[in-house]
């Protein structure tokens, strides 16, 4: 992977990741979505003011528990079930069992790594084949 492409792919990530993460907003199954991106995070100011851009990491909290996220990761198609967020292709983790499974369940806890968070690391592809993709998981 060519570092000359980095800033394009990166405005296109952060794109496609304010563009999701507004829509998760707005769906019933969703309980909280965490980006600071979104004027709902509650450090967006702070971020508009120490960044140049809001990443491509959108976390959400589903409705439910575990056996609803898993579901939820089983049924996306193009987001890749991966434990590391980095790359070209959309990827969704699952901390409570994979990036964060070694702590302990009162740390993560603390930290707020429930059974029903995911983290999509969103990429390139079209905003609108990501965006079925989410729903149809959802459904």
């Amino acid at each position: 992977m060519k570092f000359e492409t980095l800033a394009i792919r990166m405005k296109e990530h952060e794109a496609n990741s304010i563009y999701l993460a507004r829509w998760l907003e707005t769906q019933p199954k969703i309980k909280k979505v965490i980006y600071p991106g979104l004027p709902s995070h509650p450090n967006h100011e702070l971020a508009k003011k120490q960044q140049t851009g809001f990443g491509a990491v959108v976390s959400a909290y589903l409705d439910g528990g575990y056996d609803e996220a898993k579901k939820f990761c089983e049924k996306l198609k193009i987001f890749m079930l991966a434990e590391s967020l980095g790359g070209v292709e959309s990827l969704v983790c699952y901390p409570v069992k994979m990036s964060h499974a070694v702590l302990s369940e009162e740390d993560r806890q603390k930290q707020g790594i429930t059974a029903n968070l995911v983290r999509l690391s969103v990429a390139i592809e079209n905003k609108e084949d990501l965006k079925e993709d989410l729903a149809q998981a959802l459904e």
